[in-house]
């Protein structure tokens, strides 16, 4: 009889729960706890979007200081990355994990304490380097806890953290801004990370690769590469072309934390109404996410064009929408093209981390994980909140944040040539 400590996770949606004593060892129970540590990283990470109306008055930023923060927040995420996934192929994932919720949790409570903007800097850049052990390591560990048909649908459900996290960001920030002031958010913002934390102890990491479809005569690859050969990502072209869209795409995404700050000056909304009205979208698109994820596993997966024709699809449509939502002065237009913009990129927000996993052997999804948070959402994250607080100092914020629109279209063609690429006859995912 195998040692129960040596199983591997179920993969399958029709096997029932195991009895609590067990639940450690299920795959839905890990998939839970590790989706609630994503809407809290997000939430840490997004609360901000919410205060800066408040901290803004407070201590005189501009907005290019106010981009600032966000931008730094995700350069430490960048430098946090490769580290956490070095240490992650040496030490485990679970250990590294357990590390960077401590670290984000503690400085996000800690935000709440700062006196200037030197302290909010520092305590937002050790948030965000907190932050990049999570964003690294919980593709992989998803990955390794389904079978490959699960994986898309799966990664459809992860990717409603962002919608939940946001919203609950929005929502909390502003009400606890209003009511108690906006330090007290970042004190709330940082407590259910550290009780998760206590609850991801007792889960068993998955093995790495164990449950992926290995074909006649082909070996296990290492499950955990070194430095150099991690590099290796880079000879998959599928990889590096989907790598180059998601760099256009995050960063219209950046733009997404000036939203309320939009609708405050454009508006004239308070800070709170328009915190809320963001939240109020987010939750309310959240079942296209799922919808989304269902209908491109079902129907997209059989071609290997349908993955990235799909996500070309959603963010040219969604381009067009916030080019729409942008351009108007009419309140209500403005704010129905924003909930069309944010339901067409969730739509099909799971398909985002699919391809990641999917484009690289299983032995190199840390890797390929860590280094798309640097090259992708890193880089964008960097770029986009600053430079569109540097072109709103400079114009107006109603000017700057087309931003958004124009790199959406730009990600939505890159995704046109890799659909392309992956359609020709006799095209396979090997290295180049």
């Amino acid at each position: 009889m195998a040692n129960p400590q040596e199983s591997t996770l179920t993969d399958s949606f029709d096997t029932p729960l195991p009895s609590p004593s067990r639940w450690q060892h299920n795959s839905h129970a890990s998939l839970t706890l590790i989706w609630l540590l994503g809407v809290v990283c997000v939430l840490d990470a997004m609360i901000i979007a919410s205060l800066l109306t408040p901290i803004k008055a407070e201590f005189g930023f501009s907005d290019e200081q106010i981009g600032r923060l966000s931008s730094m927040f995700t350069l430490a995420g960048i430098l946090g990355a490769p580290i956490f996934g070095v240490l992650a192929n040496r030490f485990g994932r679970k250990a590294v994990l357990l590390t960077g919720v401590a670290i984000w949790s503690v400085s996000s409570i800690a935000t709440g304490l700062a006196t200037g903007f030197l302290g909010l800097l520092f305590w937002r850049v050790a948030t965000g380097f907190g932050e990049a052990a999570y964003n690294t390591l919980a593709p992989s560990w998803l990955a390794d806890l389904y079978r490959p048909r699960w994986r898309n649908l799966v990664f459809s459900l992860y990717m409603l953290k962002n919608k939940i996290g946001t919203a609950a960001a929005l929502a909390l920030g502003g009400w606890l801004a209003a009511e108690y002031g906006w330090r007290t958010a970042f004190f709330v913002a940082g407590l259910p990370g550290l009780l998760l934390a206590a609850l991801l102890l007792w889960v068993r990491e998955p093995a790495i690769g164990a449950l992926d479809d290995i074909q006649p005569g082909e070996a296990p690859a290492r499950a955990r590469p070194g430095v150099r050969e991690s590099l290796a990502v880079f000879r998959y072209p599928g990889y590096v072309l989907h790598s180059l869209a998601l760099l256009f795409f995050f960063t219209a995404m950046s733009v997404q934390i000036w939203i309320p700050a939009y609708l405050h000056r454009v508006f004239d909304l308070s800070n709170q109404q328009a915190s809320g009205f963001l939240a109020q979208i987010l939750l309310y698109t959240l079942p296209v996410g799922l919808l989304g994820g269902y209908f491109s596993s079902l129907f997209l997966r059989p071609f290997r064009w349908g993955f990235p024709a799909f996500l070309a699809t959603t963010s040219l449509l969604a381009a067009g929408a916030f080019a729409i939502a942008y351009g108007s002065r009419d309140l209500t237009v403005a704010q129905i093209a924003i909930a069309a913009g944010i339901a067409l990129f969730g739509f099909s927000a799971g398909t985002l981390t699919t391809l990641i996993v999917e484009t690289v052997p299983p032995y190199l999804r840390n890797s390929a994980t860590a280094l798309s948070v640097v090259l992708t959402s890193g880089i964008a994250g960097i770029v986009g909140p600053e430079l569109v607080g540097r072109l709103s100092d400079a114009h107006s914020l109603a000017q700057a944040v087309f931003v958004a629109p124009v790199a959406y279209a730009a990600a939505g063609l890159i995704w046109i040539v890799l659909a392309f690429w992956l359609g020709r006859p006799g095209q396979t995912a090997e290295p180049a």
